[in-house]
């Protein structure tokens, strides 16, 4: 396994809150077999519960109370440049992380910038459902099919770089993962 592979199975371990061993690991070699796997373990009845919605509550409560805002200022459409105090943005940014107790967090650009999907509430809050969505699930709630094939989606271009691909490609022979 090289080390590009063993990225996006930490990032699939963390999305999903779950450990997979390096056996199992092993045994991945296509998108469709992280998908049994996945859905192996954590499987269910999916809700219709809206993991942005939960995300962005839980987003909102944290600038609440780290920065004192008003709960009618931070709506999904406010920008983080209106709540963040001015100066010092990577320690607000960093302190605000540590009050939403996720385990993921976007990071700012070099030059200290939003990048561009988290310049607002909602589209930060948007980005940590899809990065760590089982963090917004309730003990109970399971998942379907379909919500893990959208969460390897995503996990696959953010770590990597994959947007094209069919499920039942090889990882290393043709999709170039190493």
């Amino acid at each position: 396994m090289g080390l590009d592979f063993v990225e996006f199975i930490m990032a699939v371990e963390e999305a999903f809150q779950i450990a997979i061993s390096d056996k199992d690991a092993g045994r991945m070699t296509t998108p469709a077999s992280v998908v049994t796997h996945i859905l192996g373990r954590v499987g269910g009845a999916d809700t219709l519960a809206c993991l942005g919605q939960r995300a962005f509550y839980k987003v909102r409560l944290a600038a609440i109370r780290v920065f004192a805002q008003p709960r009618s200022a931070i709506k999904p459409d406010t920008h983080w440049d209106s709540i963040l105090p001015g100066g010092q943005r990577r320690r607000n940014w960093r302190i605000l992380h540590q009050a939403t107790g996720t385990p993921w967090w976007p990071s700012l650009t070099l030059l200290g910038s939003f990048p561009q999907e988290v310049t607002t509430v909602g589209g930060t809050a948007r980005r940590l459902a899809a990065q760590i969505p089982a963090v917004f699930k309730q003990p109970q709630e399971g998942w379907s099919q379909r919500s893990i094939e959208n969460t390897i989606k995503s996990l696959m271009l953010e770590n990597l770089g994959i947007k094209e691909f069919r499920w039942d490609q090889e990882f290393v022979k043709d999709l170039g993962v190493d």
